[in-house]
């Protein structure tokens, strides 16, 4: 016989249930899947064509996983869709496809998700406004097709200039994020934001010495973010 202290009363029965109910119906409204140790989190963003276009292009990137080049050279573009032309390509010209720099993923994303030239638009848009772009800082005299873009300050005057900038509790994959690492009031550093997650923070899609090749890692707040970007 259970003692009277003990005995559950219809509503108590009623009461446990609501609460089961609800901490299971709480669990799967989160979606969250751990696998490998890495967290993917559903969130409610909905992303436009051109968004998902930009992280499709980074992807792409990141199956590429080209070697970030140390020489830091500088390269006549002379490849084209992959292919070594042996002369000089603009519009759309790139180094080898094997290698490349940060830019370089923003470069060629944006050129296998929208079909959009960073060569071109930054080559044209300093020649129509030298001055919007910090060219002094290399000596430049005029735009050089081969570099020109692939410089972190003259792709951030560029996104400033032509898409949105967002700011950190807007975050959103396929945002074009930019820091100063060094804290010097030059920014060094690019990349793009995927579409998963880890910490309930976005991955970036970037090209780093370390790893040394294009990877997706949890790096937002790794360095002093000096601009974030999104396409109109």
């Amino acid at each position: 016989m259970i003692s009277e202290e003990f005995r559950m009363t219809s509503a108590d029965k009623k009461y446990i249930t609501f609460i089961l109910l609800f901490f299971i119906s709480t669990l799967f409204s989160f979606g969250v899947l751990a696998v490998n140790n890495n967290v993917t989190v559903e969130t409610s963003y909905a992303l436009n064509d051109n968004q998902l276009k930009i992280v499709e292009g980074a992807k792409k990137c990141l199956a590429d996983k080209f070697s970030y080049d140390l020489s830091m050279a500088y390269h006549v573009l002379t490849y084209k869709d992959g292919i070594n032309t042996e002369k000089k390509i603009f519009p759309g010209g790139d180094l080898s496809p094997e290698i490349g720099v940060c830019t370089d993923v923003t470069v060629r994303a944006l050129r296998y998700g929208l079909d959009l030239d960073l060569q071109k638009e930054i080559n044209t848009d300093a020649a129509n406004h030298w001055k919007d772009y910090p060219m002094k800082r290399w000596s430049a005299k005029k735009p050089d097709s081969n570099i020109d873009h692939r410089r972190v300050p003259n792709q951030q005057v560029w996104f400033e200039k032509y898409w949105t900038n967002v700011t950190s509790d807007e975050f959103m994959p396929g945002d074009v994020i930019i820091w100063d690492m060094n804290e010097d009031g030059w920014s060094d550093h690019i990349g793009i934001l995927s579409d998963n997650k880890l910490n309930s923070r976005y991955k970036v899609i970037h090209n780093f010495p370390d790893p040394g090749y294009v990877a997706e890692e949890d790096v937002i707040n790794e360095w002093k973010i000096s601009g974030v970007y999104r396409i109109k």
